[in-house]
């Protein structure tokens, strides 16, 4: 993802007058990697982006997400169900699976020791479950689907939530799951990530939440920018002095500066 700050702003906590095109190189190397490690120290993301995440439900009437501030809230969907069956029965095929990835099905049997994949079907090219189906029954070499409900043919095929598989699919049917019921009885924390739902809860389960939301930062906070600003010069710095040594960790002023946006878990 995206650097919390830029070389530049890096530049202004080293205080050097001018930096050669090798300073140059190890300081942008030095933002990207500080940044990944704010991001994990803070167990989040910054900067405003799209998330598509499963959440299982722990009975209360709160929710929380894992990123935030909150800036939109596109979909959240529950209770997943089969809506789509993949099954290859070939007597030629002594394995075969079924994987569903962002963008289509990927298909896989192996015949005699040869493992041939096939991607072909997209979302993009066969948009419903029914297209779906009719594309993998026309396939050939043992391949076939089945919708279980009729109700699930026009559904969209990219709300089949990905990754799932690789499923077992030789002479069984491998069962693709999608999040079927539309939540809407909610409203939005948005400072604290959380989607309540008064007087009613987010049921038990495994994953059996899908949200699709907008989080973080149009602009990164100044205190974050300048923990990574420091923590960067710091590094600089010691490779100046002795770039056998260890990286140095962070300082307690960073820590100062990164704890209050730290995600904390319970």
């Amino acid at each position: 993802m995206a650097d919390l700050i830029t070389s530049t702003r890096a530049k202004v906590n080293i205080n050097q007058t001018s930096f050669t095109t090798a300073e140059d190189s190890a300081i942008d190397t030095l933002v990207t990697s500080v940044s990944g490690a704010v991001k994990r120290y803070c167990r989040r993301e910054f900067d405003n982006q799209a998330f598509d995440e499963l959440y299982g439900g722990t009975g209360d009437e709160i929710l929380v997400l894992n990123q935030y501030p909150l800036v939109s809230v596109t979909r959240v969907a529950g209770s997943p169900l089969p809506v789509l069956t993949i099954r290859n029965t070939s007597a030629s095929n002594q394995r075969a699976t079924v994987a569903v990835t962002s963008t289509g099905l990927s298909l896989t049997r192996v015949a005699s020791g040869v493992s041939s994949t096939d991607t072909s079907i997209t979302w993009s090219s066969y948009p419903t479950l029914q297209a779906v189906k009719t594309a993998v029954d026309a396939m050939g070499n043992g391949w076939s689907a089945d919708i279980p409900e009729s109700t699930y043919q026009l559904w969209a095929s990219a709300d089949l939530h990905a990754p799932q598989g690789s499923l077992q699919a030789r002479d069984v049917d491998a069962p693709l799951l999608l999040h079927g019921e539309e939540i809407a009885d909610y409203t939005v924390d948005a400072a604290r990530g959380w989607l309540i739902r008064p007087g009613s809860c987010w049921s038990p389960g495994h994953d059996n939440y899908r949200i699709l939301y907008n989080a973080g930062y149009a602009t990164i906070p100044e205190e974050v920018q300048e923990a990574c600003a420091q923590w960067v010069a710091s590094l600089f710095w010691q490779t100046k002095d002795n770039p056998a040594l260890s990286p140095d960790q962070p300082s307690a002023s960073i820590l100062f500066l990164l704890d209050p946006y730290r995600r904390y878990c319970v």
